[in-house]
């Protein structure tokens, strides 16, 4: 079955599981969000700040799929566009750096490296655009239902805390300068707006990291003994409801 990485588009939003689809954890301040659902447009919402994202910023997102079924999807930004990220105690993001915002990974692929896919896909596009690092909100707990990934997780895949929190540390990937690439390394890497996500690989993960990833731990395969709260940590798959931080609610400092 062909597996396939697109861009996240305002064609594409569709495809993305409903209650993902219509969260706004992280596109709007809190009572915005609030706002938002007591009106019952929180998807209108979604749209309108996707596509002010997309005609700013540039490309904020990617969505995996198995044939026709959706099996995962990541979005990111610059922290100017994510009024969420000004909300944790170990934040603000560095000005360098781009937000990694959320992921998905449908149970089904759970065990598959698809989460580590998503972040290296990210970091390629990143690269590509000058910038030079990573950071996100790792959650220590766990917490089900949450539109936060596991510290575990990113740490496994490389990133590194800057920040404590007991709750949501911050953490940070550096990227190689694609100033230091050459030319032909960054023609090599370069991801279309359509990719076979199964065929990157920890080679490839180098060029961008900056480290050698082969030897790693592997626990940042979802649904591994580590990497199982991945599946659970954003926007899972399911009907109706919200994603994780619902109803507003700010981190706790």
């Amino acid at each position: 079955m062909q597996q396939r990485m697109v861009n996240l588009t305002l064609d594409s939003l569709e495809d993305v599981p409903r209650r993902c689809r219509a969260c706004v954890f992280w596109e709007l301040s809190p009572l915005r969000a609030e706002a938002a659902r007591e009106i019952g447009e929180p998807a209108l919402e979604k749209e309108a700040w996707l596509s002010h994202t997309l005609l700013e910023w540039g490309g904020c997102g990617r969505i995996a799929y198995e044939g026709d079924a959706v099996a995962g999807y990541v979005t990111y930004a610059s922290p100017k566009f994510v009024p969420r990220s000004q909300e944790f105690p170990s934040g603000p993001v560095s000005p360098d750096a781009a937000l990694l915002m959320t992921a998905y990974v449908n149970p089904a692929y759970a065990g598959s490296g698809l989460g580590r896919q998503l972040v290296q896909t990210v970091a390629a596009d990143l690269a590509r655009r000058g910038i030079y690092a990573i950071e996100t909100f790792g959650d220590t707990r766990g917490e089900a239902g949450a539109c936060l990934v596991p510290a575990d997780f990113y740490r496994s895949v490389g990133f590194k805390t800057v920040r404590f929190d007991p709750r949501y540390p911050r953490l940070r990937l550096e990227l190689r300068s694609a100033i230091d690439r050459s030319v032909e390394a960054e023609e090599s890497m370069e991801i279309h707006d359509s990719v076979e996500w199964f065929k990157l690989d920890d080679i490839e993960l180098e060029q961008f990291f900056g480290e050698a990833t082969t030897g790693r731990n592997r626990v940042d395969r979802p649904g591994s003994q580590r990497g199982e709260p991945f599946d659970r940590a954003a926007c899972v798959s399911g009907e109706g409801g919200g994603c994780g931080g619902e109803r507003g609610t700010r981190p706790e400092r």
